[in-house]
Parts: structure tokens; sequence; C-alpha cells
């Protein structure tokens, strides 16, 4: 399950209204990266997504946990997140998640936003549609029936006959 995860847009609350609609969420300012915006889902499942500034990177903190803070303030042992990256570079992250919306209104709410979005079958298993945010970072999203199939072939017994057995 996966319960949150940031991803760089050049306007985050652009980017996060379609978020939003992709998990029925309530979009608002994120106060702990400046100029951040964040969906969260209203299902109460503590799904969120968090779209920061397309510069934006993550790097190590420093020292051991202290004391911990009160509000939306980064600790200097926590990731310090700042506007120091390169916002055209490719990255080998992507993110799968699933969304109650058809794989039309997927692919319309991406090219609505000016973002490749594509539906693809992965190899007759599951269906998903490849939404490039800002044309950069890749969100695989699964409608319903994509994500019924995924869940029946994502698992260690099944994919392991295509994959290859677990070690």
């Amino acid at each position: 399950m996966i319960a949150h995860f940031s991803i760089p847009a050049r306007d985050p609350r652009s980017a996060a209204e379609v978020f939003g609609k992709l998990i029925d969420g309530a979009v608002m300012p994120f106060p702990v990266v400046d100029g951040a915006w964040v969906a969260i889902a209203r299902d109460g499942s503590g799904v969120g997504v968090e779209v920061v500034p397309a510069a934006t990177a993550h790097h190590m903190g420093q020292g051991e946990a202290g004391a911990a803070a009160q509000g939306p303030f980064v600790m200097p042992w926590e990731t310090q997140i700042r506007q120091d990256g390169d916002e055209t570079s490719a990255s080998g992250f992507h993110v799968a998640m699933t969304s109650p919306l058809s794989a039309e209104e997927i692919v319309a709410l991406g090219r609505a936003a000016g973002w490749r979005a594509v539906h693809c079958d992965r190899g007759g298993v599951f269906d998903l549609v490849e939404l490039w945010v800002d044309n950069r970072s890749l969100v695989e999203v699964l409608p319903p029936e994509g994500a019924r199939r995924y869940r029946d072939f994502y698992r260690p017994e099944v994919a392991g006959a295509m994959f290859g057995q677990p070690a």
C-alpha cells in the first residue's frame, strides 16, 4: 500500500488538482516545502500525493534524531528538501497507484494538463495509464479493472512464473 509519495511539477497546484481528482482527494498547500501542494484522499486511507516545485530535491539529513518538532518543520536529521535539483533530468523513479476513474477519464485528465497520457497493456497481464507529469515523471495509474488484474498477478507465486521464482 502506498501511504504517500512526492513528485516534482512545474505547477504544483495544478498537478495536485489532477491527483486530487484521481484519488478523490482534497487539495491544499503543503507547508513543509515552499510552493508545494498536496492531495489527500477523502476515503480515510491516508493516501496522499505531495507535489513539489520542479527543481526540488531530497538530501540526506545529518546527525541522529532528537526531539520531535511541533508543526510542519524539517529537523536537521531528517531529509533536507531544497529547490536545487535539475528539473529536466530523467529519473528511474516511478510509482503505480490505483484510481476509481476509468482509463479514458485518466487519459483525459492527463492530456488536459498537457501531459503525455497513454493507455497501456502490460504483457496482457494488466492495463494502466502512463501519466507523465510535466512529460518528465512517470506515474502509472491503474483504473479499477486494471487494479483488480494487477492484484491477481502481482503475487510471488503468480508473478514468479513470469519473472523467475523468488530467491
